[in-house]
């Protein structure tokens, strides 16, 4: 009887180890279907919008109002003309501005300088209507200009350059505007930006 128990008993063993490892498998099976799936589901990211970039509707930039009464003038210029007054290598805008309820004088230059509350206006001095301006133009800063006691002799005949002492040429640090005052002669006047004002050279 001993015997017997002694070759039943490692039966038994055996059996009970493969019993528990009968019963193990499928449980690993199943947690590496669900590490499967876990893994295999797709990762989302949270979109980040980056709003387009809005466009300044302000000329150059330069958010200082016109002057009180004046409005931009488009009979005598059309539309504005982009020039660097102060050499910073920016497009400044040149504009007319008038004022019809204003007693006098009824028009201003305006020089607005860009990426700024900068603006200089030019109000004319020598009794100009705005009807005797001609063709408005860029003048460029590299041309020789000169003030009008050395441009004029005794006689009030024009030097050319050539007649003119280099000491006395002017030299700004961008360009300026130019405009014929009376469209039948050659009387033509430059601005140009200078210590912070506006300054007009009669060319002839």
């Amino acid at each position: 009887m001993k015997q017997q128990n002694k070759k039943i008993l490692p039966f038994l063993i055996t059996s009970t180890f493969i019993l528990i490892a009968c019963t193990e498998q499928p449980r690993e099976v199943i947690e590496l279907k669900a590490e499967k799936q876990v893994t295999s589901e797709p990762v989302t990211q949270d979109v980040v919008e980056i709003p387009p970039t809005v466009k300044s509707t302000i000329l150059v930039n330069n958010p200082t109002p016109l002057p009180q009464g004046y409005q931009v003038d488009t009979t005598h210029l059309k539309k504005p003309m982009m020039i660097d007054f102060n050499g910073d290598g920016k497009l400044d805008a040149f504009r007319v501005l008038k004022n019809p309820n204003k007693v006098g004088m009824k028009y201003l230059f305006e020089f607005r300088i860009a990426d700024s509350d900068k603006v200089y206006w030019y109000e004319d001095d020598y009794g100009d209507d705005l009807d005797a301006f001609g063709v408005f133009e860029l003048a460029p800063k590299t041309e020789i200009y000169a003030d009008e006691e050395h441009r004029f002799d005794k006689n009030g005949s024009i030097r050319v350059n050539e007649e003119i002492d280099p000491k006395y040429y002017l030299k700004f640090k961008g360009d300026g505007i130019s405009v014929n005052v009376l469209e039948e002669t050659c009387a033509t006047s430059v601005f140009f930006l200078e210590n912070e004002k506006i300054r007009r050279i009669h060319l002839c």
